[in-house]
């Protein structure tokens, strides 16, 4: 009777360890395919502000003293001199500049009348003070010249000439009309010079098209970086905010990013010629990467399925431990397993974006073939599909959080950076849409398209 219980209890142990079976299989080599962002075009608006007051300060500096002295004027016993009697303001409107000029004039005239058969004369002086208008309208060429074009407005006297002689009658129209034509062209002709020679747009767009074509890193953290490609330049009507006289312009440009290496500068693009549009968008869009590493994704799988049993009939496997890697496009996921089978498997799926839950999820998960064949010689149950479809629940990953850090670093990074001294970019993502996924050495690569509000802004230009 002892030998038939020995007996049973071998029994027994031998159909245990011929039940669950322990697998030896070759895990799927490692390997990724070549990934890329797209290039996205886009608008990078610029905005040059000049500061009224500081061209006001200046036009002033280059009008000074005796603009004008004529004699004999038109064959006559006239004299005149002109003066800036006193510094000038500017009104402005959007790209027009209104402001009087006060002149200082100095007259001589000869007076004459005949009286009882005599001719009695004398040489006069008198002094005023007129103001001249002008206005100044202000345009951009093809070529980024600053033109100027200054016409009169007509005048008013402030102090008009007297003299304190009876029966002497000062001409004061005619040598308002004679200031008014001589000074005229001496003072347009200044000012459109001046505010051409003043404003160096030209040297300022030049600093921002080169630096923004030399490489940017967007984010130390996740070590992306940005080279954008410039291609055309546009200019919008002037505006006036303020004190200060804006220029609105806009650069469309190819934007590409890169993922864990600084790019190579591409070769300089030349500064394109400037065209004219309507008006300037501030809105941008542009296309990035983040990474969600694999060994964030083992860190949630483990807390899902690690130390979870999952049963098909009377058979069953409960988790000990798990990974992921990448494989020919794929990913591979590495699960120890004890119970009915005991030792390792590997089953694969594609990655999708689930855009409703903002997670990354498994499509179609499968043995890997080598498990396949494996599972056919000594657990070919595991095969049914059932295990693999009570997994799938548990292969859901949240990357809700992942995204909002990308737009929170790309936000500080694009609040106030300096391309150049005095050229700064301030930017703000609105939004950011993921458009696929791609598995990258140690990570699974989110690409997505950021949009957003953008304004390369050059500080006062210095006059």
């Amino acid at each position: 009777m002892k030998k038939n219980n020995l007996f049973i209890i071998i029994a027994l142990v031998a159909f245990s360890f011929s039940s669950c079976k322990t697998l030896q299989l070759d895990a799927p080599k490692e390997s990724y395919l070549p990934t890329s962002l797209a290039p996205a075009n886009s608008e990078f608006p610029i905005q040059a502000e000049i500061d009224v007051k500081q061209l006001e300060t200046t036009l002033n500096k280059k009008l000074t003293g005796l603009l004008y002295e004529g004699k004999n004027i038109n064959n006559q016993d006239l004299s005149i001199k002109v003066w800036k009697a006193q510094n000038f303001a500017f009104t402005v409107k959007n790209n027009v500049i209104e402001y009087q000029v006060p002149l200082k004039i100095w007259t001589r005239f000869a007076w004459n009348i005949e009286k009882f058969g005599f001719t009695i004369g004398d040489h006069y002086e008198a002094t005023g003070t007129i103001a001249l208008g002008y206005k100044t309208t202000i345009t951009i060429d093809k070529n980024w010249k600053l033109i100027a074009k200054t016409t009169p407005t007509g005048y008013q006297w402030i102090e008009a000439p007297k003299l304190n002689v009876v029966g002497v009658t000062v001409p004061v129209t005619p040598i308002a009309n004679f200031a008014l034509d001589k000074s005229t062209t001496l003072i347009t002709d200044q000012i459109d010079q001046t505010l051409a020679q003043m404003v160096e747009l030209k040297k300022y767009v030049q600093m921002a098209w080169s630096e923004i074509q030399k490489p940017m890193q967007v984010s130390p953290e996740t070590n992306l970086w940005l080279r954008i490609t410039p291609k055309e330049m546009s200019v919008a009507p002037f505006t006036t905010v303020g004190q200060k006289l804006s220029i609105g312009m806009s650069m469309n440009a190819q934007i590409e990013s890169f993922m864990g290496v600084q790019p190579k500068a591409n070769a300089p693009v030349a500064l394109a010629p400037l065209k004219s549009v309507p008006a300037i968008s501030k809105n941008f869009n542009l296309n990035v990467a983040a990474d969600v590493t694999f060994d964030k994704i083992t860190e949630l799988t483990r807390q899902q399925l690690v130390n979870k049993t999952f049963a098909d009939g009377k058979k069953s496997i409960t988790i000990t431990d798990v990974s992921i890697y990448g494989s020919a496009g794929k990913a591979i996921f590495v699960a120890d397993v004890v119970g009915s089978v005991k030792g390792r498997i590997y089953f694969t799926g594609n990655l999708i974006y689930n855009a409703e839950k903002t997670a990354i999820e498994v499509e179609n998960p499968q043995f890997e073939l080598k498990t396949q064949n494996g599972l056919l010689k000594s657990a070919e149950w595991l095969l049914h599909g059932v295990i693999l479809n009570k997994l799938k629940p548990y292969l859901s990953y949240p990357v809700k959080s992942d995204i909002e850090s990308m737009k929170s670093e790309a936000n500080t990074m694009l609040k106030n950076y300096q391309i150049y001294d005095g050229i700064y970019l301030n930017g703000s993502i609105s939004t950011i849409t993921v458009t696929g996924l791609n598995l990258v050495p140690g990570a699974v690569r989110l690409d997505a398209n950021a949009q957003g509000t953008m304004l390369v802004k050059i500080n006062d230009l210095k006059l």
